[in-house]
């Protein structure tokens, strides 16, 4: 049996996949005109604004190549598999693009810019540049291009190409499982009008409560994106405010939960909200964690026992981690052990699905804490005695088969192995477990929390290791696995067909 040819890709999907990726050019030339309006307002140095110019005349140049090279004609609908490949590969070459205003104006080699720019389209947050030296230009590139991630390819692309059965299986495959109406191209239209319409929000609060339009716009992409970058060093203390932490807080809160969700609340369709069981355990979990981290700080001593002090930087803090942004009001290495050791737990936890969080996600940590429940249940029952799992979830109450729980499951172990592996990589190289570990839960949970170790300075693999970490945190698992079976079987046909 010929495997190679059970398992490639139909020309005309290639082709298909070769005329999306020419849109997402096209698309990503028109944004690169932001930063260089920015670069020119607030005077840049040359050599940042004509990076931008010349960044997106080759981006362009490339998604006009390719959007007429593959003509509309040839396209075909892509299969599950093709669009899981798409996915993974269209944020890889985002990436290449994404990086290119980095190498052109010098502030770094080619890799470093791909590390660079994977960091911001996943929404992580890690940089390779000093935070001291961003001009507007390139913190605004920075600051736009985690919203844009946030937002999701897909979702632009989906609005501009026509309707075919491939936009649903691309919806899907870039992580969102869920509709908010039964067609396709009108969900992708809620969710851009509803992305756009809170960070317009988020600009006005900012706005309201005393920041420049430039600041504000750049905390609005980023806090409701999840993305976590800051216009200002860490020394800053920019999130020490009580009204930016209290709209930050807020934008957080709007990015990590469930984007059904909020098409619910602004159609008035709120019976049953307060049942959704991702809403709960988000309440749950903020509310616990919250009130540990505040025990530890108090019974520690820190900022001198003062409770509303210390309830408003443990409550910014869980928030800002649980839902991957990766703010700091104050410096957390320096916080009890404890109260570290359960933010950095949070990472993993993440927002809702179909949000702009990372992490494993609250629906699947429900779902194994439930499965571990209906196991327990079921060894109580008499035998053949069959108890439907249920949970209320997006207005109603939802029957779980056993393959979902299964998959569900699968996803959650693989996502704490590469974890584990990612670990052992760092260690290797760093010599220091906490740092090792602490590093691979951020990269692999998108919270671009500024570490010392992170800089231009890590060695190649460390760098390789946190893209692929990057990657999987905003994807899933999923395209990962099923691209490096495909290169697999491809290898394997080759090396057969050479061998005959």
């Amino acid at each position: 049996m010929n495997t190679y040819k059970l398992n490639k890709l139909k020309p005309n999907e290639l082709k298909t996949i070769g005329h999306y990726t020419g849109y997402v050019c096209l698309i990503m030339s028109v944004l690169m005109i932001v930063p260089t309006i920015c670069g020119i307002i607030y005077h840049d140095p040359t050599r940042f604004v004509n990076s931008f110019i010349i960044s997106a005349i080759i981006t362009f140049l490339s998604g006009i190549i390719l959007v007429s090279l593959f003509k509309r004609k040839q396209l075909t609908n892509l299969s599950l598999k093709g669009a899981l490949i798409f996915v993974l590969g269209i944020w890889g070459i985002l990436a290449i693009y994404s990086g290119l205003p980095y190498i052109l104006s010098g502030e770094l080699g080619p890799f470093d810019s791909f590390f660079e720019a994977m960091s911001g389209i996943t929404t992580t947050g890690f940089s390779l540049i000093p935070e001291q030296t961003h001009p507007y230009s390139i913190a605004m590139w920075k600051a736009l291009t985690q919203w844009f991630g946030g937002l999701g390819i897909i979702v632009l692309l989906l609005v501009i190409v026509p309707s075919s059965v491939s936009l649903k299986r691309l919806f899907f495959a870039e992580g969102r499982t869920e509709q908010m109406t039964p067609n396709i191209k009108h969900t992708t239209m809620i969710f851009l009008k509803l992305y756009l319409s809170i960070t317009a929000l988020g600009v006005i609060l900012y706005l309201l409560i005393g920041l420049d339009f430039y600041e504000a716009l750049c905390f609005s992409f980023t806090a409701f994106a999840t993305g976590g970058y800051s216009i200002y060093p860490p020394e800053a203390k920019i999130f020490d405010s009580i009204a930016i932490q209290i709209v930050t807080i807020f934008l957080m809160i709007l990015g990590s939960t469930n984007f059904v969700i909020h098409y619910r609340i602004i159609k008035g369709n709120t019976k049953n909200l307060l049942k959704d069981i991702e809403l709960r355990a988000m309440f749950i979990i903020v509310v616990l964690a919250t009130i540990l981290v505040m025990l530890s700080l108090y019974t520690q001593g820190y900022y001198d026992q003062n409770i509303s002090v210390i309830f408003r930087h443990s409550i910014f803090q869980v928030i800002s981690v649980m839902s991957s942004t990766g703010y700091v009001s104050q410096d957390i290495f320096n916080w009890p052990q404890f109260s570290f050791i359960l933010l950095i737990l949070l990472t993993f936890v993440g927002g809702s699905i179909c949000s702009t969080s990372g992490g494993i996600k609250l629906y699947n940590i429900v779902i194994l804490f439930k499965s571990i429940w209906w196991e327990v249940e079921e060894m109580m029952l008499p035998k053949n005695t069959i108890k439907p799992k249920k949970i209320n979830h997006d207005k109603k109450v939802r029957e779980i088969s056993d393959k979902t729980i299964k998959t569900i499951l699968i996803f959650i172990v693989s996502y704490i192995l590469i974890y584990l592996l990612s670990t052992f990589v760092i260690l290797f190289y760093c010599n220091d477990f906490v740092t090792a570990s602490t590093v691979a839960a951020l990269s692999i949970g998108n919270t671009g929390i500024t570490v010392d170790y992170i800089s231009a300075s890590m060695p190649f693999m460390v760098k390789v290791v946190l893209i692929i970490d990057f990657w999987v945190g905003r994807i899933s698992v999923w395209p990962l696995f099923l691209g490096v079976l495909y290169m697999i079987n491809r290898a394997e046909s080759k090396v057969k067909n050479y061998m005959e």
